[in-house]
């Protein structure tokens, strides 16, 4: 019996030496970034995306590294890489030539440029960290007239490397003095894009908007879209896309229709990190009526974001929404905004 005792005892000593050992060598951060300048830091990948990796070290925290300022990166961890042209590849880094990357898959080493490569993500990253979202929100007040505006901005999205799903939300209040109720404008959406072929994606989106200028008071929209992505660089991407839209219309002072519509959209966003850090991003989309001819309605979005400190910024933002025949004959067809607002970037 001591002899199996001794041999157990062992087994388990061993046991645990090995699961140490592993465990020490998971918390170790070993992969390996070479900047332009010829210095090495090691750390632990976190993302690259939007021309930015993010890099963590134990003893400088983490940093936000220019993806163009860099020659080499090195890991023995399995991550997953996106070129502009929409490829995948699955596999660890090794050192190649300079400004290349080396992915080693189980059908080989593949080779790309650094320019060409536009996300690489660890397998196995949290939820947290495949979230990119901002918030920002401006006030402002014109004591001449008596009218003050409150706009608030939210929009959050969840990337992987062939989807993504996004939640945005959009209020603009303004009140006049002396007069009663408000001018209210907001709207809430979600969307799951997906590319099923390298260069062109499938979208499912569903839209809640109220507009009071508009005499809309309720307008609930889902839609489906299809199309190319133009461009995919670490400076900027650009989509374009068509599909349906169903909608249920419910106006001021007036009866609920129900419509169907034809969606022709474009979205893109250019950026740069070169101090301050600066962001450009458009949407526009067309809506001609196809249960009602002769209507058509266009949605811009567009938003100018300028770093103040690290993750808050300034920014500019710009709405105009039209309809040549809104709910309510009586109403507006144009409600166009441009909003100054603060807000952080997570």
């Amino acid at each position: 019996m001591t002899a199996i005792a001794l041999r157990s005892t062992r087994a388990t000593v061993s046991i645990a030496l090995v699961l140490a050992s592993c465990t020490a060598a998971f918390a170790q951060k070993t992969d390996v970034v070479t900047l332009a300048n010829g210095d090495r830091i090691t750390g632990e990948i976190k993302i690259l995306e939007r021309g930015r990796l993010e890099f963590s070290t134990d003893d400088a925290g983490t940093l936000y590294l220019e993806w163009d300022k860099l020659v080499s990166l090195v890991t023995t961890r399995q991550v997953e890489v996106l070129t502009g042209r929409g490829i995948r590849y699955l596999g660890s880094l090794t050192a190649g030539d300079v400004r290349t990357l080396a992915v080693v898959t189980l059908a080989g080493t593949t080779t790309l440029r650094m320019a060409d490569v536009t996300l690489i993500e660890p397998i196995g990253a949290s939820f947290w960290r495949k979230l990119d979202g901002s918030f920002d929100v401006g006030f402002s007040y014109t004591q001449s007239s008596g009218i003050s505006q409150l706009n608030l901005n939210s929009s959050t999205t969840y990337r992987r490397l062939a989807s993504s799903v996004r939640v945005s939300a959009s209020l603009t209040q303004t009140q006049t003095e002396g007069e009663e109720g408000t001018d209210d404008r907001g709207t809430v959406e979600t969307s799951y894009l997906r590319y099923r072929w390298p260069r062109w994606f499938i979208a499912a989106a569903s839209r809640f908007e109220s507009n009071t200028s508009l005499g809309l008071e309720l307008r609930s929209q889902l839609g489906v879209l299809i199309g190319p992505r133009l461009v995919n660089s670490n400076r900027g991407q650009f989509t374009l896309g068509a599909g349906l839209a169903v909608n249920d219309e419910r106006g001021v002072d007036v009866e609920s229709t129900q419509n169907i519509e034809a969606v022709f959209g474009l979205e893109g966003s250019f950026y740069t990190y070169d101090r301050p850090k600066t962001n450009l991003d458009l949407r526009l989309q067309y809506y001609p009526s196809l249960s009602n001819t002769g209507r058509q309605r266009v949605q811009l979005d567009a938003a100018v974001k300028r770093e103040l400190l690290k993750d808050f910024f300034v920014s500019v933002n710009l709405y105009n929404s039209y309809d040549n025949r809104p709910p309510n004959p009586a109403s507006s067809n144009n409600d166009v905004g441009i909003v100054l607002s603060i807000g952080w970037t997570y």
